[in-house]
């Protein structure tokens, strides 16, 4: 038992450390690592090479899936392809489902771009939509901003479930479909829901801080078509995996990771102008390197500690008779990522620190891996609130008080959460 107390205490520091002293998550779970192997009996020596090693197993693909999921993000900012993707699907909506539009904006244009990035991209096409029609721009706000974050915490390539999906040593591709499906489960209630309150304050007219945002470049002729292709071609070539099994090399290249997003990229280099192509492409490389870099640094300690945690075997020496208890596999993972979430305000932090902990738990599994990974990503939803910094930059950009947004956009993630985990449920009884 002592083992598992200090498994437990090692935890608990780890959350005070990123939620209250607001310590870089790299150093605690490189540090909690090594209290971890030097209190359970491990010498210097072996626990520095199982962090080590689990680092590197960890980052082996994992850190170009971000970079380059990263990169195509950018492209699609800068570009306007963002936009195009917005405009498109508000055509095909039309303006008396404006709320159910941007719901499913959120959920395409999340998956290769950053939360805060998409928002304040598509910032624009919420104030003018609001102006031409009288919806609330809050509302409008709101349906956008949680299906970001639903994409960003459940559809690959976003950083969160490609890190899931490599500490767990699975395709992942295979995680799409299961993840994909969670994700419009809580995306389509949920935007039911917000649709219900935007009715019943239909008159409220929220100001949107204009300052913060530049206007999206406009796309003509065949450039409409390329956003969705560059968004879509890495996706589905991923997703492959998940229905055809084949050991030939077409289908092996296809269906990794890193070249699926390669052609992806190479599609969305049509985008560019031709002016500048190569100091422009150099400049949003270097972006995406800034901004990737803090989260495969996380991933790889994150698996450093989870490493750790498989080499004491505090788990499998403490819980001898966990594996018959198969809804803990779905329970403990999705709580722990949702509590985490709530307590540090970083979804990437909380799947990534809840999947180093039940690594070494899924090998007694009798549930599907992907399950196990779509449990996680949906308790990251979590309770998005004041520790959040897109909560203060949803605030800020509406210009509303902090408590009309904790009443809304926290109270939203809550329930978005909930649905998500009840959804890997039922999926769990009637088809896994």
């Amino acid at each position: 038992m002592e083992s598992i107390f200090l498994l437990l205490l090692t935890i608990v520091l780890l959350i005070l450390g990123v939620s209250w002293l607001k310590i870089n998550p790299v150093f605690l779970l490189l540090f909690a690592g090594l209290f971890l192997g030097l209190t359970n009996g491990m010498d210097v020596k072996e626990t520095s090479n199982s962090l080590f090693s689990g680092f590197g197993n960890t980052l082996k693909w994992i850190g170009l899936v971000i970079f380059l999921g990263t990169l195509l993000g950018e492209i699609l900012a800068e570009s306007g392809g963002a936009n195009v993707i917005a405009n498109t699907i508000i055509s095909v909506f039309g303006k008396e489902n404006l709320v159910y539009s941007m719901a499913f904006i959120g959920l395409l244009v999340g998956i290769p771009v950053f939360m805060d990035v998409a928002y304040l991209t598509l910032l624009p096409t919420i104030a003018a939509l609001s102006k031409k029609t009288g919806k609330s721009a809050l509302f409008l706000g709101l349906s956008l901003a949680l299906s970001l974050t639903v994409s960003h915490a459940l559809i690959p390539p976003t950083p969160g479930p490609v890190a899931v999906s490599s500490m767990f040593n699975i395709e992942l591709g295979s995680i799409i479909p299961t993840n994909f499906l969670v994700a419009l489960a809580a995306v389509i209630p949920g935007t039911w829901l917000i649709n219900r309150w935007s009715k019943r304050e239909a008159s409220t007219k929220n100001a949107i801080k204009r300052d913060s945002y530049e206007e999206p470049l406009a796309k003509t002729g065949f450039k409409k078509l390329l956003p969705f292709a560059a968004l879509l071609t890495p996706i589905l070539l991923m997703s492959t995996g998940a229905f055809i099994n084949s050991d030939q090399g077409l289908m092996q290249f296809i269906q990794n990771p890193v070249w699926a997003l390669f052609m992806g990229l190479g599609v969305s280099l049509f985008l560019l102008k031709k002016e500048g192509f190569s100091s422009k492409l150099n400049e949003l490389c270097g972006q995406a390197a800034s901004k990737s870099a803090m989260v495969i640094l996380i991933t790889g300690a994150g698996g450093a500690f989870g490493q750790i945690i498989k080499d004491t075997e505090i788990v499998n020496n403490a819980l001898p008779q966990i594996g018959e208890l198969n809804g803990f596999y779905l329970l403990l993972p999705f709580l722990l990522a949702m509590l985490l979430t709530t307590l540090t305000g970083s979804i990437t932090v909380s799947l990534l620190t809840t999947a180093s902990i039940v690594t070494p738990l899924i090998s007694k599994a009798e549930i599907p891996l992907q399950l196990i990974t779509a449990a996680i990503c949906a308790g990251s939803l979590g309770v998005i609130h004041v520790n959040s910094s897109f909560f203060w930059l949803f605030k800020e950009l509406h210009q509303v008080s902090v408590t009309k947004v904790l009443k809304t956009f926290s109270v939203l993630s809550f329930i978005y959460s909930i649905l998500a985990g009840l959804t890997v449920v039922l999926i769990y009884i009637f088809i896994a």
